[in-house]
């Protein structure tokens, strides 16, 4: 068997189903063996646009979302995407297909000796969980395997592989090839006698759930034992969309979070966190008053994270796959809390902040009651987000895929074209006048294969988020992000006219009600917002 066919039958074998790429040289022996296979490989227009949409396959699907392509640029390309991976935990496996390993450079001090030669393993390595190029083909199984497992495992989070070319097309004997044999899983009763201790003793528990829950798929066993103790929840930003109408939860934290839910943190007296970073936008810049009362107890699969102190707290290092249904069946024999701490802090409960843009907030809010059940919601970074994150009204299986640690913008519409594969349901893209042409060329693909992708255009004729830091810091010196100083918002019904897409253009709550969310074709719908209301 050729080590490329190898290749391809693995990923089938792991229940890849959907990959991202660009062709290339480096890579035609791995997109030879696609053919007849299991496997559907999507052409984007640009290997950012592939990293995007494997991190939503994989942030929606909870496996590993898988993308491809050749050597140098093409691999370069990538970074930015499994950067994302990296700063969100999104299980992923970017496989760069490679020159031949007889050309490349080796120890020489020479840059390069064959065309688009790029230590791309190196450049990798900072923003992945491993990185690593296959110099023998016995070692591609163990490649392979351990690529898988590092990037499900663990914290979960971007692996890259660099094949060479004439790797790719060795011949192989599999009884041959190299096992990865993966350890032991820890043993997780202590870490659940500590918690369930703790948590008997407290009078004002308080759970807070961040992207390590969400990403392995585990809300609805940690809200459902909130719901049994009467134990209030709070989320991180990124989970803001998980469950927001059930009782128990006040919503997320943070710099722009709900007032509610931040006063728990301030009054409660254990702060249980599950998954959660506790980075300076949820704690503030004062990390030691970040919940002053409690007693905190942190349970993360990351050491580092763990290092990262608040002020005097236990850390428990465990993967939350693990800890959390042998916690849940643990606590099933615990008495619930009489409700009064929790309707303490369901009665604190408001309305959310409304931004500096009320036009962008009334018409946001509209727009998210029309969304219906079991939708995407692919949103890049900007007003918009801002905006969402104010007025979202979640829905059944509703799911909100964004650029939390990175903050990316151009995230949103290949976002929304991973997404879609994961889950062949109607996609909404939520982007702005800027976010949309950073990857714009991804258009063409949800033309071509007439994707159910519904992508909204907040355009407010400025790089708002920019904008308003300058107006605020540098008393309205603007500097590229207004007309009068450089930027322009680009003609957004000829784009759509360009990639031969339907356009709506929507300035008024009336014509918010024309919009249809349910069609099962690609639309462009521009959202105007006055700019001079930021």
């Amino acid at each position: 068997m050729k080590v490329s066919d190898y290749m391809v039958r693995f990923l089938e074998e792991r229940g890849v189903t959907d990959v991202f790429g660009i062709p290339g040289v480096g890579c035609g022996h791995l997109m030879n063996s696609m053919i007849g296979s299991k496997i559907t490989s999507h052409l984007v227009y640009h290997e950012q646009g592939a990293a995007f949409a494997a991190c939503a396959a994989g942030q929606v699907s909870h496996c590993v979302g898988v993308a491809y392509t050749t050597a140098g640029p093409g691999g370069t390309n990538l970074i930015t995407g499994i950067a994302n991976a990296y700063c969100d935990s999104i299980p992923t496996v970017f496989i760069v297909g490679e020159k031949d390993l007889a050309s490349l450079r080796g120890d020489l001090q020479v840059r390069q000796r064959a065309s688009q030669e790029v230590d791309i393993v190196s450049i990798a390595q900072p923003v992945t969980k491993w990185s690593y190029q296959v110099t023998r083909k016995e070692e591609i199984r163990w490649a392979l395997e351990k690529a898988f497992y590092l990037a499900e495992h663990g914290r979960p989070g971007p692996v890259l592989l660099n094949i060479p070319s004439d790797i790719q097309r060795e011949e192989i004997e599999i009884a041959a090839l190299e096992p990865f044999m993966e350890p032991e899983p820890t043993d997780v009763d202590k870490y659940v006698n500590q918690i369930t201790s703790t948590l008997v003793s407290s009078q004002r528990p308080l759970f807070l759930i961040g992207n390590g829950v969400k990403q392995l798929g585990l809300e609805r066993e940690l809200f459902s034992l909130g719901q049994a103790l009467n134990v209030p929840i709070v989320t991180t930003l990124v989970c803001f969309d998980l469950a927001p109408d059930l009782p128990g939860n006040l919503g997320f934290i943070g710099m722009d979070g709900d007032p509610a839910a931040n006063r728990a943190v301030h009054d409660c007296d254990l702060l249980i966190t599950f998954g959660a970073r506790l980075n300076f936008k949820q704690t503030g810049n004062n990390r030691a008053a970040f919940a002053p009362q409690a007693k905190i107890l942190r349970i993360d699969c990351d050491q580092g994270e763990l290092s990262y102190k608040l002020r005097d707290e236990i850390g428990l290092c465990a993967d939350l796959r693990e800890l959390v249904p042998a916690l849940v069946q643990a606590v099933s024999q615990i008495t619930p809390w009489n409700g009064a701490w929790l309707e303490q802090c369901r009665q604190k409960k408001s309305a959310r902040k409304v931004s500096l843009n009320p036009v962008g907030d009334e018409l946001m809010g509209d727009i998210c009651t029309k969304f219906p059940e079991d939708t995407l919601i692919a949103v890049d970074t900007g007003s918009h987000r801002r905006w969402l994150m104010a007025q979202y009204v979640g829905k059944q299986g509703q799911r909100i895929l964004q650029s939390a640690g990175l903050a990316s913008m151009g995230y949103a519409l290949p976002a929304a074209i991973g997404g879609y594969y994961a889950r062949k349901t109607p996609v909404i893209c939520i982007d702005g006048d800027g976010g949309l042409m950073m990857n714009l060329q991804e258009l063409q693909l949800v033309a071509r294969e007439q994707l159910p992708i519904t992508v909204l255009v907040f355009n407010n004729y400025c790089l708002g988020d920019i904008m308003e830091f300058q107006k605020r810091i540098f008393q309205g010196n603007y500097f590229a992000t207004t007309e009068s100083s450089g930027y322009q918002a680009a003609d957004f019904e000829g784009i759509a006219k360009a990639f031969h897409l339907p356009y709506q253009r929507v300035a008024t709550k009336e014509e918010i009600s024309h919009i249809d969310f349910t069609r099962k074709a690609p639309q462009l719908i521009e959202i105007l917002v006055p700019s001079n209301e930021i």
